[in-house]
């Protein structure tokens, strides 16, 4: 009888114990506190360097310079760690499990961020890209112990680089007489936020419709050139010029209105005033828009002295398409992404 009762009480007991068992369901590993080395680099396909100007102002160190970098972990939504520092690395505090980690390069303290969304949300200012270019990435992962991750980071700016003008004007009085005044970019995106939304709404813009005196960021949108060149020759100054993203149609005339950015060469012909805009059309965060060659080959259009504003709606030269003009695209990959406008680089006018 004994035996019998022992029996009946193991098969009990072993009936309680897979009862208890089904009620604790599957188990679930218990979210743990790590500690996770970020590192930003560049993305795949670019370098963290620039390229060397002719013209001396224009240096690569600040296109490529990592001032500070600031490292969000979210899970969700939520912040879950976040740490600053002053170099390319950066060891932050976290949880394990799924987490999306972003790095932010170059930009002002964001320390009270505390969603994805709100990240997502802050904005780039261009007026401060000038000498310390705002960069960001991101990755997603499933932490599970401490341990080391590499971010490539891309520049929020564009640049929009032309690196020479040639006079090929047939007429032989022009030719003699054919200096380069200024080169630069008109209709400016001066902001943008971190997840370059297509339908952010640009507060800033420079060089609205044309040059505008008091509404430029200096030799961040314009140089003034002023160079003669022979009849044939080619002026071989590079010219670097940067810009926030701008997807607007290539408007012309009017009040202005968000717009496309265009390149415009203003050039004296033989006593008068010519402008050559080049309309560069959508333009993308870290892509470099190059014009190798601009070939010079009738009048442009002519300046009429004034500064584009809504007091003057048909002051167009710095707007419309010189006569002619045909661009199409062709993108490779160099230190930027770069998309060479004209016939492989080369415009003619």
């Amino acid at each position: 009888m004994k035996k019998i009762l022992f029996a009946v009480s193991c098969i009990v007991a072993a009936l309680g114990l897979q009862s208890c068992n089904n009620d604790k369901g599957p188990s679930v590993p218990e979210s743990r506190s790590i500690r996770l080395e970020v590192t930003a680099v560049g993305a795949a396909g670019t370098r963290m360097t620039g390229v060397t100007a002719q013209d001396g102002r224009h240096d690569s160190a600040d296109e490529a310079k990592v001032n500070s970098l600031q490292v969000f972990v979210f899970n969700g939504d939520a912040l879950d760690g976040y740490n600053a520092s002053t170099t390319k690395s950066v060891s932050v505090s976290c949880s394990s499990g799924p987490r999306e980690i972003y790095a932010v390069v170059n930009a002002p303290s964001l320390s009270e961020i505390t969603t994805k969304t709100a990240l997502m949300s802050a904005v780039s200012v261009l007026s401060v890209n000038a000498t310390n270019f705002e960069m960001i990435g991101s990755k997603s992962e499933t932490l599970q112990q401490d341990g080391s991750i590499s971010i490539a980071v891309d520049r929020l700016a564009a640049r929009v680089v032309i690196r020479g003008i040639k006079n090929s004007l047939s007429n032989e009085a022009q030719a003699a007489n054919f200096k380069i005044l200024a080169v630069y970019l008109t209709n400016v995106t001066g902001d943008v936020n971190y997840g370059k939304s297509p339908d952010y709404t640009v507060s800033t813009w420079y060089n609205k419709r044309g040059y505008q005196a008091q509404n430029n960021l200096g030799v961040f949108t314009y140089d003034a050139v002023n160079q003669t060149v022979a009849a044939g020759a080619t002026n071989n100054t590079e010219h670097y010029f940067y810009t926030m993203p701008n997807g607007n149609p290539g408007a012309i005339g009017g009040a202005f209105t968000p717009r496309a950015c265009r390149l415009v060469i203003r050039c004296e012909i033989a006593g008068s005033v010519y402008d050559y805009p080049i309309l560069i059309g959508a333009v993308e965060s870290n892509k470099s828009y190059e014009i190798n060659l601009v070939d010079i080959t009738r009048a442009g259009n002519v300046d009429d002295g004034n500064e584009p504003d809504d007091e003057h709606p048909d002051d167009t030269d710095e707007e419309e398409p010189v006569v002619g003009f045909e661009q199409s695209f062709e993108v490779t990959v160099n230190d930027w992404s770069v998309i060479l406008l004209g016939n492989e680089g080369v415009v003619t006018i």
